[in-house]
């Protein structure tokens, strides 16, 4: 004689990491490779600058170093808070990849059962 089968629903529950893990500071490392090339070649440019109008003196030249240094100074900051911006960003996207990678998964199934 057959025994009737008694039909059990299991349950299993885990967190499922998609894909792996990106790293942020070789995407800020990317974005400012750049920028690090332009600061470089504007410092470049700056000195070759200053060695023309060195040993000359006056009214103009005076103010050209003023302004020189000015602008170089501003060029300083703005490419540094790009850099930093740059960083915040990538640290941004790599949170949100991360909370977008791991998912909850449940899985029901029937497994059967003999009755007593």
């Amino acid at each position: 004689m057959v025994k009737p089968l008694l039909e059990e629903t299991e349950t299993v529950s885990a967190t499922y990491m998609f894909l792996s893990s990106i790293s942020a500071k070789d995407k800020a490392g990317r974005l400012n490779a750049p920028l690090k090339s332009i600061l470089k070649e504007l410092n470049e440019f700056d000195k070759k600058l200053k060695s023309e109008i060195e040993g000359q003196k006056g009214m103009i030249i005076t103010k050209i170093k003023e302004e020189l240094d000015h602008k170089s100074e501003n060029r300083k900051t703005v490419i540094t808070r790009m850099k930093q911006d740059n960083e915040q960003f990538a640290s941004s996207y790599h949170d949100i990849i991360e909370n977008l990678r791991k998912q909850s998964v449940t899985l029901y199934y029937k497994k059967n059962k003999p009755l007593d």
